[in-house]
């Protein structure tokens, strides 16, 4: 259920960053830091997405090696990051 929702916030956003670009190149300008502010976004969903795939993929019975090929990492790498994740949606806010 995590995933769909993910999925389904990621493509809102995805669809707001290009109205975004579209209206920036449009009038040839942005708003300051309005472009950053929507790629952070996508890339919080992007990694919490990523996160509950591992989750889900681990539940499956995909192996370390399994995960870590489809995330460009090795088996150890993709344990050592991934090995205590727990889904936690929402996700915690970012520290700043």
């Amino acid at each position: 259920m995590a995933l769909l929702q993910i999925s389904q916030e990621l493509q809102a956003h995805a669809l707001a960053l290009d109205e975004l670009i579209a209206e920036a190149l449009h009038a040839q300008q942005g708003l300051p830091g309005a472009h950053c502010i929507a790629a952070a976004d996508f890339q919080q969903l992007t990694r919490e997405l990523v996160r509950c795939a591992v989750i889900a993929d681990r539940e499956a019975g995909a192996t370390w090696a399994t995960i870590g090929e489809a995330l460009g990492l090795s088996a150890d790498a993709a344990r050592a990051r991934y090995g205590k994740v727990r889904l936690l949606w929402p996700p915690p806010p970012e520290p700043t």
